[in-house]
């Protein structure tokens, strides 16, 4: 469902009398809220897990010689919440927290040659460790931040199969501005029924350590 939709759909299902909204756009009194609810429904459920498969992305990336700190918008990462892997020729990269990294700078900062470690600074910046001396592809698998829908067409990234639960914490915010307990203990108990279905098929499953 689209952004407009889904705030349709909550206004029809909440009661709400009349009909629209028509836009998500300049809208006033209680639809405006609804097209609140929908967009901060929406962010809620992209914020429950930061390891969302949904979320999750990987971009070939070029580390140019001499060249070892980059933001995340310099190498294509737009959108970057967290790193979970960065990989040179199949072999993973070491992570240091910066308070680690500043502690080693001595044993890391030696010389020019493919970088073995990096960090992510305070400001958000990857510093990569030692300098490259040459250019250099690495595999980058990082999580993506939440992305609120803003216009009539846009669509969440969670998947459209899952857009109900955005309808129903979305209905969640309504009862609680209505104090509608009957329809907030509905809308909670579906909400949480979709979000334990999307923890079971939209989270790494846990490996079961026997190396099949």
């Amino acid at each position: 469902m689209t952004f407009l939709e889904l705030c349709q759909r909550v206004r029809q299902e909440s009661g709400i009398s009349g009909s629209g909204p028509e836009s998500v756009l300049n809208q006033k009194a209680i639809l405006e809220k609804v097209v609140q609810w929908v967009k901060q429904a929406d962010l809620d459920v992209q914020q429950a897990h930061e390891d969302w498969l949904f979320m999750w992305r990987m971009s070939s990336v070029t580390l140019v010689s001499g060249v070892n700190e980059y933001l995340p918008t310099a190498l294509g990462l737009s959108g970057l919440r967290t790193i979970e892997e960065i990989e040179i020729n199949g072999y993973p990269l070491r992570h240091y927290t910066w308070k680690q990294f500043k502690a080693s700078r001595k044993q890391l900062d030696n010389g020019k040659c493919e970088p073995t470690a990096y960090t992510v600074k305070p400001d958000g910046a990857i510093l990569f460790s030692p300098k490259p001396d040459k250019n250099y592809q690495a595999i980058i698998e990082y999580s993506m931040k939440p992305i609120a829908m803003q216009n009539d067409d846009d669509e969440s990234i969670v998947p459209e199969d899952y857009h109900p639960i955005i309808l129903q914490k979305a209905l969640m915010y309504y009862a609680s501005h209505e104090e509608d307990n009957s329809l907030y203990q509905v809308a909670a108990q579906r909400y949480d029924e979709y979000l334990s279905l999307m923890a079971h098929e939209l989270l790494p499953q846990l490996s079961t350590g026997r190396g099949f």
